[in-house]
């Protein structure tokens, strides 16, 4: 068995996060630095709201000052672990490869747990409007969603539409969706984008409640990721950082199991960017679900 160190994380965190992790990537990341404080805090993300430009009434006449409006969204962080003790019996006798067998799953565990936090924000949104249970309509629900964001003004470009598996099998079937793999782009491409149609790169996501769609702009959504301080006390950790996010994997003997402990972690949050600060308005995203 290789000797059992924190490094091996790093190799094995970008393998497993490139290729399994798909929605963090297409939403707006807080940087890390701006969180501090204990478990659950919360920072404000400021959203600016659109000015109107006004007309000088006539050469050299006074003009009117207006003031910057923004909009705060708060989003919260979550200490996200997955925690393995791993005795001497196992570490001598039955495992072959520490990385592959232990900490393999503990990776992928804690970033689908991070992922969880963003698809748990577009989840908990209401649905404007419903594809029909057969998928005959999805065409037309998804230019629905892209007039919508049209109307309001969101940039045509990075614009996204998560899919659950179900609503993916209805795309699938429409003649223009174009196929991400039939369409030259890079692997790392097809690894998170199933196709394109109408403006949208559409990304399929198991953390998605089945059967719904949510069709937005980058910005439409906010999330934040920090990787833990490496702790003083521990005999050995490392950090990683791919496919939006970070983690942290520590080691320390514990004499009284006798047995290694790992413990992978991350701190992740996530929440819908509304346009007012009732929380009812918004022009960044369109969420779709399947009628009964």
């Amino acid at each position: 068995m290789a000797v059992l160190t924190a490094q091996g994380i790093s190799s094995l965190a970008v393998e497993l996060l490139t290729r399994s992790l798909v929605l963090p990537n297409t939403v707006a990341t807080v940087p890390g630095g701006e969180f501090a404080g204990s478990n659950g805090d919360t920072i404000t993300v400021r959203v600016p709201q659109p000015g109107s430009a006004r007309t000088q009434s006539t050469r050299g006449s006074e003009i009117t000052y207006d003031d910057v409006d923004e909009i705060p969204v708060d989003v919260a962080l979550a200490h996200l672990y997955h925690a393995k003790l791993t005795s001497d019996e196992e570490m001598s006798l039955d495992l072959e490869s520490f990385a592959r067998q232990v900490t393999r799953v503990q990776v992928d565990a804690v970033a689908r747990g991070a992922e969880d936090e963003l698809a748990a924000a577009m989840n908990g949104l209401d649905a404007d409007d419903s594809i029909a249970s057969d998928g005959s309509d999805v065409e037309e629900k998804i230019l629905e969603a892209r007039e919508y964001l049209g109307q309001n003004d969101a940039p045509s470009g990075d614009r996204f539409m998560a899919v659950s598996p179900q609503v993916a099998t209805f795309l699938l079937s429409v003649d223009k969706f174009v196929r991400v793999n039939e369409s030259g782009q890079n692997s790392a491409l097809r690894d998170a984008v199933i196709g394109r149609l109408y403006g949208f790169n559409i990304v399929e996501s198991n953390g998605l409640d089945s059967g719904t769609a949510v069709a937005y702009h980058r910005s439409g959504f906010a999330m934040a990721n920090r990787v833990p301080v490496a702790p003083r006390g521990a005999n050995d950790s490392s950090t990683a950082t791919s496919g939006g996010i970070g983690l942290r994997q520590v080691f320390q003997y514990v004499p009284d199991n006798l047995s290694d402990a790992s413990v992978v972690s991350t701190f992740a949050g996530a929440s819908a960017v509304w346009d007012n600060e009732d929380g009812d308005d918004n022009r960044r995203f369109f969420k779709l679900d399947t009628a009964d």
